[in-house]
């Protein structure tokens, strides 16, 4: 199989869990929420941040870009969760924020940002309803090389003038 037919097999598939998981958006609140505790998460970010700040032992294999968006992620993190004693106190839109960042920092740390699933909330076209998408790194990207190449295939090819 060459790796336009997977692409294009990414995206169908890609396209009808996204369907399927459209109309299960409608009725959730939020994406798959932490099931920890205020207290439980913040004591992992904590904890993390110590052991990431040594750079030595088992997180000395990260390079400093990775420890620099982990860190961005985490104060993220702490910054949402600042004051707050329970997850319900956070908004849908807070919920989602704080569920991405999470799965950034689990990314980097298991080496697969390719499978991290970036969730965001958006109006459907013609109504007020707002619908949570999630879609995993690698489709985001097949998504945009698919559009792009739609738009270079679309766009009128260059055509030579003769002068007469």
């Amino acid at each position: 199989m060459n790796s336009r037919s997977v692409k294009t097999l990414v995206v169908a598939l890609a396209l009808a869990t996204a369907s399927s998981f459209t109309f299960a958006a409608q009725t959730a609140p939020a994406p798959a929420a932490p099931t920890q505790s205020v207290a439980e998460i913040l004591s992992v970010q904590h904890g993390l941040r110590e052991r990431l700040e040594r750079h030595s032992g088992e997180y000395a294999r990260f390079d400093a870009n990775a420890i620099a968006r982990m860190q961005h992620a985490q104060d993220n993190v702490f910054a949402m969760l600042r004051g707050v004693d329970s997850l319900d106190q956070l908004s849908p839109n807070q919920r989602t924020e704080l569920s991405n960042s999470l799965d950034e920092i689990k990314s980097i740390l298991l080496a697969n940002e390719g499978n991290r699933q970036i969730c965001h909330r958006e109006r459907r076209t013609g109504s007020n309803l707002i619908e949570l998408r999630c879609e995993t790194v690698a489709e985001r990207e097949a998504h945009a090389l698919d559009s792009r190449e739609a738009m270079r295939q679309l766009a009128p090819s260059p055509q030579t003038v003769s002068g007469n």
